[in-house]
C-alpha cells in the first residue's frame, strides 16, 4: 500500500512538473524552460512583497550589469531604458554604423531572461520608447505614416517579447506650436487602441519633465489623461550636468522662498491640475550631482563654465555616497528646504573645490514619504543599480509601501 502510494506520488510529480515544463516553454518562449523552472523555485521560496502602492523600477541599458543586485520580487514594475524612436518611425537598430545599445542590449540573452524571471517573480515588464530632441519628435509628428509605422513596431515589440506595456518619454523642449499638441494627442489615441486591440491588459504610460504642466510643451492634459493608464513626474535634475550652479538634484521646497528656481512640491501641485493621483507616479533619484565649484563651502556655488579647463561635473549614485572617503561628515550638512544632503571637498590633484548634492537615506525616504502623504498611485525610481548590493532602499520600499 505505501509503495503504491508513493509511486502515485512519484506519477503525480512527473506530471505536475511536465506540465509545469511545458508551461513555461509556451509563456516564454525566449527563455530556456530549465531556466524558467530554477525562477520559478526561486519565487516559491521569495513572494512577491504585497505593495498597496504601484513601485517602478526603471532599468537603462547601462546599468544591466547591476542585474544581479535587483529584487523583482519587491517592485510592481521593471520598466527598460530605452529603445529609440527615429523621425522615420523605426525604433533604432544601428546608430552612425555601429549597433545601437539600447536595441543591441535589449535582445542580449541574459535580458531576455531578466524579463521572464521577473515577470516570474511578480513584477510588470515594460519598455520605454524614446525621442529625446524636438526635431525627431517633430518629424515624427508631421508624418502619418511614420506614426504608423512607430506604433505597429511597438505592438510588436509589446506581442513578441510578451511583455506588459510601454512607456513613453518624448522630450520636447520649449515652446511647442499647436499642431503639435495636436498631434502628439492623435499619436497617443492610435497607440493606445492598437495597444488595447491587441491586448486589453496592456498598459500604457508617459513620462513626463517637471515643467510639463505649465509649460507649453506637446501635451495636452485633459485629452491624454483618458489614454494613459500611469503619468510618471520625471522629478529630478532640476540643477543638472550642465547647472551653472551647484544646486540639489531634486529640491523638495525652495521655489516661493526665491532660493531654488524650481521644485518638486511645486511640480507636483501643478500635476494635479490636470492628473488624478490614481494615475500619478513621482520620480525618485537615486543619485545626485558632484561638481566642480568656485567655492564649495558656498551654498549654490558656481560651477566653472564648459569652456573651462576646471569645468567638472559626474553622476554621484547612492552606493558612491555612502562609499567616497571624500565625503567627510564634517564638510556635510542638510539643506532643510531641498531636504538633500550637501557635501564639499578639495579635489587633490587639482586643488579645486568640489560640492556633491546626495540621493542618501534621509533624501530617499523624504522622498518616498511625500508620495504617501500625497496618496499618489506610487513611484518611479530612477534608476535601479545605483545602490549596487545595499539592502537599504529595498528594505524601505518595503515598508513604506
Amino acid at each position: 500500500m505505501v509503495k503504491r502510494l508513493l509511486l502515485l506520488l512519484v506519477i503525480l510529480l512527473i506530471i505536475s512538473t511536465t506540465g509545469l515544463y511545458l508551461y513555461l516553454e509556451k509563456r516564454y518562449p525566449e527563455t530556456k524552460p530549465m531556466t524558467s523552472l530554477k525562477y520559478f523555485a526561486e519565487h516559491l521560496l521569495i513572494p512577491h512583497a504585497k505593495l498597496h502602492k504601484y513601485v517602478i523600477g526603471f532599468l537603462p541599458y547601462w546599468q544591466l550589469d547591476t542585474m544581479q543586485y535587483l529584487r523583482p520580487q519587491d517592485l510592481s514594475e521593471i520598466n527598460y531604458f530605452s529603445l529609440t524612436a527615429d523621425s522615420d518611425g523605426t525604433l533604432q537598430t544601428e546608430n552612425q554604423g555601429n549597433a545601437e545599445r539600447g536595441w543591441s542590449d535589449w535582445n542580449k540573452q541574459s535580458t531576455k531572461d531578466f524579463i521572464t524571471k521577473s515577470q516570474i517573480m511578480g513584477a510588470n515588464v515594460t519598455f520605454t520608447v524614446s525621442a529625446l530632441d524636438d526635431t525627431t519628435i517633430e518629424s515624427l509628428l508631421d508624418s502619418p505614416s511614420a506614426q504608423a509605422k512607430l506604433i505597429s513596431q511597438i505592438v510588436d515589440q509589446v506581442k513578441n517579447r510578451q511583455v506588459n506595456g510601454v512607456n513613453i518619454d518624448f522630450e520636447y523642449s520649449g515652446d511647442a506650436d499647436a499642431q503639435y499638441v495636436s498631434e502628439f494627442t492623435d499619436f497617443s489615441k492610435k497607440l493606445s487602441v492598437a495597444l488595447k486591440k491587441q491586448n486589453p491588459k496592456t498598459q500604457l504610460s508617459l513620462s513626463i519633465m517637471p515643467l510639463s504642466a505649465r509649460q507649453n510643451d506637446i501635451y495636452a492634459f485633459t485629452k491624454l489623461v483618458p489614454l494613459y493608464d500611469r503619468f510618471i513626474g520625471m522629478s529630478y535634475d532640476y540643477y543638472g550636468q550642465n547647472a551653472d550652479i551647484s544646486g540639489p538634484t531634486a529640491p523638495m521646497d525652495g521655489f516661493k522662498q526665491n532660493k531654488y528656481f524650481f521644485d518638486v512640491t511645486t511640480t507636483y501641485a501643478d500635476y494635479l491640475q490636470y492628473i488624478p493621483k490614481n494615475k500619478l507616479i513621482m520620480g525618485v533619484a537615486y543619485y545626485g550631482w558632484e561638481r566642480a565649484v568656485l567655492d564649495g563651502r558656498i551654498l549654490k556655488s558656481k560651477t566653472y563654465s564648459p569652456a573651462s579647463a576646471s569645468n567638472y561635473s559626474a553622476v554621484i549614485s547612492y552606493a558612491r555616497g555612502r562609499e567616497d572617503k571624500d565625503l567627510l561628515k564634517n564638510k556635510c550638512k542638510w539643506d532643510t528646504l531641498a531636504q538633500e544632503t550637501w557635501c564639499w571637498f578639495t579635489d587633490k590633484q587639482s586643488g579645486i573645490d568640489h560640492q556633491a548634492w546626495l540621493a542618501d537615506d534621509k533624501s530617499v525616504q523624504a522622498r518616498f514619504d511625500y508620495a504617501n502623504k500625497l496618496n499618489l498611485n506610487g513611484i518611479a525610481i530612477w534608476t535601479l543599480g545605483l545602490d549596487k548590493n545595499y539592502s537599504t532602499l529595498w528594505n524601505k520600499i518595503t515598508a513604506s509601501f
